[in-house]
């Protein structure tokens, strides 16, 4: 849930810790082992900042049998936890709406150009983006193609999900590449059709 990405988002102290926080509201009897899976970190980290927890009165250990405890949120853990909690969404939706105008920047070329129908290629989250920046951008997406078979035929943001064939019969004058794992090879799959002959392709 909160460890998204390795190279760009680097887990802090204090997500670790939201981390616990949140694993522990929801299942107070987490072994340290299941704990540390939970938050990406070793059972040895996970003992460590429970410690620390547990000094700042954020937790209560109880034991269970002689081997085992439960860690309990406090009253004050559970309020740090809503603090936190409330921080992480904060960044969460800044870092978003930086996405978009990122995005929004890339695809003002569109606009430029006179283009008013698109199709989008590549259902999945950077999709979603796509199809957030271009609200009242004066560009209608005319549908969603994929090339997986799973999603082919399933609704994705009021649209149904189609096979790329099916952009012969779609009224767009262009498709953005919303894909950044296989650009390349949907870029070369699309300039080899016959339906783009007179439909320009975008990449973000």
């Amino acid at each position: 849930m909160f460890f998204l990405g390795k190279q760009f988002i680097k887990p802090t102290v204090k997500l670790r810790i939201l981390a616990l926080l949140q694993a522990l509201s929801e299942n107070s009897r987490l072994s340290q082992t299941r704990l540390g899976k939970f938050c990406h970190t070793s059972s040895a980290m996970v003992h460590k900042y429970l410690a620390e927890m547990q000094g700042q009165g954020l937790v209560d250990f109880q034991p269970v049998d002689k081997k085992s405890y439960m860690y309990a949120l406090t009253p004050k853990g559970v309020a740090e936890r809503k603090t936190l909690m409330e921080t992480y969404c904060s960044e969460m939706v800044q870092a978003y709406a930086s996405l978009k105008q990122i995005v929004r920047r890339r695809l003002e070329p569109l606009t430029e150009e006179g283009i008013t129908r698109v199709a989008l290629f590549g259902a999945a989250e950077t999709c979603e983006v796509v199809l957030t920046a271009l609200q009242g951008s004066g560009c209608t997406v005319v549908g969603i193609l994929d090339n997986a078979s799973r999603k082919q035929g399933t609704r994705f943001h009021d649209h149904t999900v189609l096979p790329p064939e099916s952009l012969a019969h779609l009224d767009a004058q262009a498709v953005i590449i919303t894909s950044f794992a296989r650009q390349d090879d949907i870029y070369r799959q699309l300039a080899a059709m016959p339906a783009m002959r007179e439909k320009k392709i975008f990449t973000l």
